[in-house]
């Protein structure tokens, strides 16, 4: 049976057929509105006189409603009339919170809460005290603020015109290595890693140069060439940079070699090592293929570089005024030079003209804490404390960047020279490192020498990993990917690194359970003058370990009473917690194992705090 359903809306009447039911011909309800729930439907058919007035309807069932509100509210869907106006006033309350939240958040002084590059995990290198009364020159930036103004974590971040700057003013620079034939895989490895790490960047690229003193295999070439897309140089090393000067008394030299070999200096008794290590130290410099560079990087086969590296370290040092690059200062075995000191110190007597005015060398001298029943003629060297002589520390010239017109100069060649005639190459073993370490800094002032705790880097032994952004585990990167090591598999279980525009969003949703992020972030503001954060694959190392890893347990060698990198940075990094054992103890000679005890141990990412 049908049915029809009539409203009067003022004078007039509408009758609406009602829908049929059951069978084919059903249809779904029609949406009513919540008075008509009601009024109970009707079997019967009407007829014309039983048609219901829609406004009595409507004044039957809400006439107070109605009543108050006046004919305007007739015209506002039933549903929304109880409640609109309470709805608007809590929008409205909502949005205006909102508003001042995000105002009062985002407000910083004078640094953009968000910006390019990361500002997540700001990382500062730790750096000396610069020389009493230093100042630097007003034509002159902070090296750290190069770094805040010139550190890219993706080229897109400049203009095609900045970018074809970088290119057509990068410094003349190169990778240099010594290497042999046999040797191919180690040097594969170390390069990939550099390109991947650095050099890959369209604004580097920059040359391999590679020596050794035999010819080599095309083997070798064919392999390094397609480790990179940078130009490639093979060169054969001068026959007569690498063999035994004719000064030489070659019986002592191999009566020498043997002792030490029995004594367990490391590989004195290879007398290709000690050809090498005379070449390291001086000869390297002079050789005709550097000559169209103005920089060098060291790198060794089989090494591991740890961190990408966002800036142009070659760059760095040529606006920044560096002559030298190091990024670990260890201990060595003394029994490896025992005279070099002294010829060092004759010298020094000799040429006194050729120090520097401003170096400073007093980390490289024992202190009175390390002093013994031995008292040693001092130097004349002025401010030099303790008995002036030597503690062994050095430069880790395994990894290097240098200046070749400060290692081809005048002041360098000669104190090469000085000792080259002194036989130390050879009656002892005289190593680079030890040696480039004194003429650093008997020729060059502090500022000068830098500390690239920035590049991770592990040799045998030797690694360090310096802090970065891994560390602050939350939340999510912005692309959703989590950093992983090298060679690491997904694992949709990792943590994953903090998303900054996810911090400033997120809280909104739920202000207790976003406290921890909202605090990370606070800390995080604090360090916006910061370098943007490391990546890097390895976990972050106390400052000083692995220092003492050259010295064998046993050795009765004097030792410093803190590690050497402590004390080439000086400061508050000599600081300790309590008094507690010197580095020299049996427990600080293990290299690393005593650095709770110091205020500062490394691992922070900004160690002015």
């Amino acid at each position: 049976m049908s049915q029809s359903y009539s409203r009067n809306v003022g004078s007039r009447s509408a009758g609406v057929q009602a829908r049929p039911t059951g069978g084919k011909g059903h249809v779904p309800s029609w949406s009513r509105s919540s008075n008509e729930d009601r009024v109970s439907p009707l079997h019967l058919t009407p007829r014309e006189d039983e048609v219901i007035q829609a406004g009595a309807l409507d004044d039957a069932v809400e006439p107070p409603y109605n009543n108050a509100r006046g004919s305007w509210w007739r015209f506002v869907p039933r549903r929304v009339r109880p409640i609109s106006f309470r709805k608007v006033v809590i929008l409205g309350l909502i949005v205006t919170l909102l508003g001042a939240s995000f105002i009062c958040t985002t407000r910083d002084s004078g640094v953009p809460y968000v910006q390019k590059p990361a500002l997540i995990d700001a990382y500062i290198p730790p750096m000396p005290p610069p020389p009493a009364g230093y100042t630097i020159p007003g034509e002159a930036g902070h090296p750290v603020e190069w770094l805040r103004k010139n550190t890219f974590l993706d080229l897109e971040d400049l203009s095609a015109q900045q970018v074809q700057m970088l290119i057509d003013t990068r410094p003349k620079a190169a990778f240099m290595s010594l290497v042999r034939n046999e040797e191919v895989e180690d040097m594969v490895a170390s390069i990939t890693q550099i390109e991947a790490r650095f050099n890959k960047r369209e604004t580097h690229q920059y040359d391999w140069v590679f020596f050794n003193n035999e010819e080599f295999s095309e083997e070798f070439k064919e392999a390094v060439s397609k480790a990179t897309y940078s130009q490639c140089h093979f060169e054969r090393i001068n026959v007569t940079n690498w063999r035994i000067p004719s000064f030489i008394d070659e019986t002592r030299f191999d009566v020498g070699r043997q002792f030490m070999g029995r004594i367990g200096v490391g590989k004195a008794w290879l007398q290709s090592y000690h050809h090498m290590c005379r070449w390291n130290a001086g000869l390297f410099a002079l050789e005709d293929r550097l000559k169209d560079y103005d920089w060098f990087w060291r790198v060794e086969p089989g090494v591991k570089f740890y961190c990408d590296i966002k800036y142009d370290v070659f760059r760095f040092m040529q606006e920044n005024n560096m002559s030298y690059g190091f990024n670990m200062a260890i201990l060595d075995d003394a029994r490896s030079f025992p005279s070099l000191w002294e010829h060092t110190k004759d010298f020094i007597d000799s040429n006194g003209e050729l120090i520097h005015p401003d170096a400073d060398f007093n980390w490289l001298l024992h202190d009175p804490k390390d002093r013994d029943e031995t008292l040693h003629p001092s130097t004349g060297i002025q401010h030099a404390s303790g008995d002036g002589e030597y503690n062994n520390c050095q430069f880790y010239s395994n990894f290097e960047i240098g200046s070749l017109e400060f290692f081809r100069g005048e002041e360098h060649q000669a104190y090469f020279d000085h000792l080259d005639r002194a036989g130390g190459f050879y009656y002892e073993r005289y190593g680079d490192a030890p040696v480039h370490t004194l003429s650093v800094n008997m020729f060059l002032p502090r500022t000068q020498i830098w500390y690239f705790r920035d590049i991770g880097y592990a040799h045998g032994l030797c690694e360090q990993c310096p802090p970065h952004e891994h560390q602050l585990l939350l939340g999510s990167e912005p692309n959703g990917q989590v950093p992983r090591e090298v060679g690491q598999q997904a694992n949709e279980s990792e943590p994953k690194t903090l998303d900054f525009e996810t911090l400033v969003i997120g809280p909104f949703e739920s202000f207790g359970s976003k406290r921890r992020e909202w605090d990370e972030v606070a800390r995080d503001v604090k360090r916006q003058m910061g370098v943007p954060g490391l990546s890097c694959g390895c976990t972050t190392s106390a400052i000083d370990n692995n220092n003492a890893k050259l010295v064998p347990f046993e050795s009765k060698q004097r030792k410093p009473s803190d590690p050497c990198i402590r004390k080439f940075l000086g400061g508050r990094w000599l600081v300790r917690k309590n008094k507690m054992s010197d580095f020299s103890s049996d427990t600080g000679n293990s290299a690393g194992s005593d650095d709770a005890e110091y205020i500062l141990d490394g691992r922070e990412s900004n160690p002015i705090q």
